[in-house]
């Protein structure tokens, strides 16, 4: 298992669209893949487990990533979130 801490930048922090685009990134990865934010475990990919979790911008998450492709798919994540998902 590898992680890496981000801070989220969009400005209306993991609503709807960009929890959308996380998700469907996270799902077409072979890993298993969580973020962690404060005592929360939150599975990737998973649209509703995104919103529900209230992250805001400012916020910064863990993205944990434990799988046979857990280097590049943290690679890919990290970069869909620092490129803004969207926004």
């Amino acid at each position: 298992m590898i992680s890496q801490k981000i801070t989220i930048t969009n400005p209306s922090g993991l609503h709807l669209r960009p929890a959308g685009l996380l998700a469907g990134i996270a799902s077409k990865c072979n890993s298993e893949i969580t973020i962690i934010c404060g005592q929360n475990r939150i599975n990737a990919k998973s649209v509703i487990n995104i919103m529900t979790a209230g992250i805001k911008k400012g916020t910064e998450i863990e993205v944990a990533c434990n799988g046979h492709t857990e280097e590049q798919d943290l690679k890919t994540i990290i970069a869909a979130i620092a490129g803004g998902l969207g926004e």
